[in-house]
């Protein structure tokens, strides 16, 4: 059983992991916590594009993705409009959102996913 990991963060975690053909990418957020939730998913957005790389896929194989939001109501639409210009139309993955209270009050958005590696 082969299992490749990537961009391990001390004993806790592997970034990006592939086991079987997935790639599964830890949730992500962003850096500069001091922007609002559309450009803390850019920066998401931007570090997944970096990761999935380092697994050899990209977003165009992304199977499911999780998005948690500090608040739902308020920042569902602009994430979506973040989300909607870096996603493939023809490439649209399973999703889940919800509202969850994140590590830190900063944090507004954190998103996970995996991504089918190969053909």
């Amino acid at each position: 059983m082969s299992i490749q990991r990537f961009e391990p963060n001390g004993k806790r975690l592997s970034h990006v992991l592939v086991h079987k053909g997935i790639a599964y990418v830890t949730g992500q957020v962003a850096a500069d916590r001091t922007q609002d939730v559309a450009g803390q998913t850019a920066q998401v957005l931007a570090r997944m594009d970096e990761l999935l790389a380092k697994a050899g896929t990209d977003k165009s194989k992304i199977l499911f993705a999780q998005v948690w939001l500090k608040h739902v109501v308020a920042d569902f639409a602009p994430m979506n409009a973040v989300w909607e210009n870096w996603i493939p139309e023809d490439a649209l993955p399973t999703r889940a959102t919800v509202e969850a209270n994140l590590a830190a009050e900063n944090i507004l958005v954190e998103i996970a996913v995996q991504a089918a590696v190969g053909d």
